[in-house]
């Protein structure tokens, strides 16, 4: 049985234009999903119809420390760059090991030479380059430098795995990867108890400025995930935790505890203006998240949690997450004066495009508001060609917003809705909704409520005798 719990706790400066290549994002009280971060201006330098061949190294083996280099055999040799030195002299499935310490970040893929950059075409699949940190590891971006890790096709490049590594945002991000066109795509990074740990503190708007944690544009193969221990994405000022524009191919989001983020935990877009429709599944799985959303500039309103918006024809699987807001006191005043804290858990919706969301799975995950908190829906869901909430999820309101919105509406009844309305939607009878249930901007009653736990029909097996 669906077990809807009494909705009877209370509800809990201006507009500020932000820095180049951002806006306010702004979200309706109940049902409107938020409007999507624009493209920022981190299109790759004017590039050559088709990308550079880049060079291989010969080494198998490559030791590193922050100051030096050592290749094989070799005697170790001073660097100002060890990770782009190694990097370049690394032949396919070449393993270099980063000794404890703090190093320079670094360049892939860019037509340039200088100390910074590495022009090496990197593994091949089945034999990645593998950069592992032995103990505390830290890599920092200088002042000057706006991305800690910067990734473009340039010099076409792929099959890369960092591992055990604690990055550290520039002023714009701390992995960035470059826009691309021409079919182009970064292919098989990935980031394994990996860590992107910022330096701004919300509760007193102070601190080391940062933008992204994760912005990438023609992704796949693409993996952030936490294998021995659970990897973090913490304090960034202003934006996303994961920004992922017009994937072309898996992406996959596990094992992180991600807090005190400036917008979202992880927004994903395929605008058409921007490239590509997405393709590819998309996989956020087992992650804990709270208190984003915390930017000063965007009115402490920058969108929900999880947020997936428009022309991702892959499948996309949300499963195991969790989400808390309001429960730290330090953070609870951040907020319009006329708004409850924080913004809603997860949205799903077209991003104004004309292509729907193909096919979302929600499973066994778990979101809750603080008495008072949250300005929107739990969850909202809308623009998707099919929607499965499976197993036991949890959706529990802070009073106010309903705790489940489908096929919210721009305005009240009658109002057109959001986004094209949603295909096939199940609502498994074990979801646990403390908080109402809305559809089309009205209260979900027996009969609907009946219809949506419907499982959907399985095609009858053929008979032999039609087989025949």
């Amino acid at each position: 049985m669906l077990n809807f719990k009494p909705a009877l706790r209370s509800a809990c400066a201006f507009a500020v234009t932000l820095a180049i290549n951002s806006f306010a994002c702004a979200e309706a009280v109940v049902g409107l999903p938020p409007t999507a971060t624009a493209t920022p201006a981190v299109s790759a330098a004017p590039t050559s119809p088709a990308p550079l061949q880049g060079t291989r190294g010969k080494a198998k083996i490559v030791e590193c420390t922050p100051t030096t280099i050592k290749i094989g055999r070799d005697r170790p040799r001073a660097t100002k760059n060890p990770i782009a030195d190694a990097i370049s002299a690394a032949a396919p499935g070449c393993e270099i090991t980063l000794r404890g310490g703090k190093y320079p970040g670094f360049t892939l893929g860019f037509d340039k030479n200088n100390a910074r950059n590495s022009r090496s075409s990197g593994g091949l699949p089945g034999q990645p380059i593998s950069i592992t940190g032995i103990g505390d590891v830290v890599i920092y971006a200088d002042a000057s430098v706006g991305d800690t890790i910067s990734i473009n096709q340039q010099v076409k490049n792929g099959y890369f795995t960092f591992s055990n590594l604690k990055i550290e945002p520039g002023y714009r991000a701390a992995i960035l990867f470059f826009k691309l066109d021409g079919g182009r795509s970064h292919d098989s990074f990935k980031f394994i108890d990996c860590s992107i740990i910022g330096s701004w503190d919300h509760a007193r708007n102070k601190g080391k400025k940062s933008k992204w944690g994760v912005w990438g544009h023609s992704m796949k193969n693409f993996e952030f995930r936490g294998f021995r221990y659970t990897s973090r994405v913490e304090n960034i000022q202003q934006e996303h935790g994961f920004y992922i524009q017009n994937a072309q191919g898996p992406i996959l989001i596990e094992n992180v505890r991600a807090s005190r983020l400036g917008r979202t935990f992880c927004q994903f877009t395929a605008r058409a203006k921007d490239g590509p429709i997405g393709i590819g599944s998309i996989t956020v799985r087992n992650c804990f998240v709270e208190d984003i959303g915390l930017f000063k500039g965007d009115n402490y309103k920058g969108g929900s949690a999880f947020t997936f918006a428009g022309r991702l024809t892959g499948d996309i699987l949300i499963e195991k997450n969790t989400y808390r807001a309001g429960f730290n006191s330090r953070l609870k005043g951040l907020t319009r004066n006329d708004a409850p804290y924080n913004t809603g858990a997860l949205v799903c919706w077209s991003g104004g495009e004309k292509i729907k969301n193909r096919k979302v799975t929600i499973k066994d995950n778990d979101f809750e508001f603080a008495e008072g908190c949250g300005d929107r829906p739990v969850v909202s869901i809308g623009g998707c060609d099919s929607v499965s909430i499976l197993g036991k999820n949890r959706f529990v309101s802070g009073g106010q917003q309903p705790a489940l919105a489908l096929d919210p509406l721009k305005g009240g009844p009658g109002s057109p809705p959001v986004s094209p309305r949603n295909g096939r939607v199940f609502l498994s009878p074990d979801t646990e909704l403390s908080g109402r249930a809305e559809m089309n901007g009205r209260k979900i009653g027996p009969a609907q409520m009946q219809k949506l736990q419907t499982p959907p029909a399985r095609a009858a097996k053929p008979s032999s005798r039609q087989k025949r």
